[in-house]
């Protein structure tokens, strides 16, 4: 009954959606979980990130499903109203923690776990190297450049990495995509599927016009150019980028992509290829929790 009621009090307007049911009932768990854990403090505080991240997550998919601020804040006054005075010493108010618990550390259990989106995947592993290794990564392929774009975990610390192979030697490379702020919504430059994509590039298909687009340009490169570049022949470089760019990318939709130029020393451009957003969020959600005792 208690399961019922609070997916009914995050329920979406939309009853009988089974993605916008799904995602309300998931969102509904999650914040019984939190709710418990405040008043009777049962997680760990690396736990607790976990628990958090996956929250945030859940509600992004959710409003992005049809869930309004208005339904989700009535639905937490309800779950906190529930659990303000709970019993911590009760086997009832433990249970959906416990339950959160185990099926959290079931998740992590194998180390790696591949989300797969649109058209490409994302894969999040456990770094099993103390520098040198993959946290997070998508691969692409374009003409005859090859790409893999994600974090890494280097001897300075993790990083936004873009590792590629190329028949040119690449100098410099940038990431094209949406600027929520100049084009709140993306562009269908198929026009519902009536035209091509640019380029005939699938993932092109959705994004924005010139003068909605923002450029983020490299912050450095590794030395060793080769530790994390894909495997094959031709020249590799890998490029770090600011910080922030998967929190950027992340404010996009799952179906559009981010496009990455190399540039040659004489500034001509000698490649391209596109990186899904897809199942990003999950993904670095994942990353995030397996790597969180490194």
């Amino acid at each position: 009954m208690i399961t019922l009621a609070l997916t009914s009090a995050l329920a979406l307007t939309a009853a009988g959606n089974d993605v916008r049911t799904d995602a309300s009932a998931r969102l509904a768990r999650l914040v019984e979980v939190a709710t418990i854990d405040e008043a009777c403090a049962i997680l760990e505080p690396s736990e607790r990130d976990i628990l958090e991240r996956e929250i945030n997550t859940a509600r992004h998919y959710a409003e992005r499903n049809g869930l309004s601020s208005a339904t989700y804040t009535a639905g937490l006054d309800r779950i906190q109203r529930r659990w303000s005075t709970p019993d911590c010493d009760s086997s009832a108010t433990a249970r959906p923690v416990t339950r959160y618990r185990q099926a959290m550390h079931g998740w992590l259990m194998g180390g790696e776990q591949s989300f797969g989106g649109h058209a490409r995947t994302w894969t999040a592993m456990r770094a099993v190297e103390p520098a040198g290794h993959w946290t997070l990564a998508q691969d692409a392929l374009h003409g005859d450049v090859a790409a893999r774009f994600g974090s890494a975990l280097i001897e300075s610390g993790p990083v936004i990495l873009l590792s590629v192979r190329s028949p040119h030697v690449p100098a410099s490379a940038v990431l094209v995509m949406r600027d929520t702020d100049l084009s709140p919504r993306p562009v269908d430059f198929t026009s519902g599927g009536r035209r091509p994509p640019p380029g005939g590039e699938p993932l092109a298909a959705l994004g924005a016009l010139a003068s909605g687009q923002q450029r983020i340009w490299t912050s450095g490169r590794l030395r060793d150019d080769a530790l994390l570049a894909p495997e094959g022949d031709g020249h590799s470089a890998s490029f770090t980028f600011p910080a922030d760019t998967l929190e950027q990318m992340m404010a996009l939709e799952t179906a559009e992509a981010a496009r990455v130029e190399l540039y040659d020393a004489t500034g001509s451009r000698v490649g391209r290829v596109w990186i899904e957003i897809g199942a990003l969020r999950q993904a670095r959600d994942y990353a995030l929790a397996v790597n969180a005792e490194r």
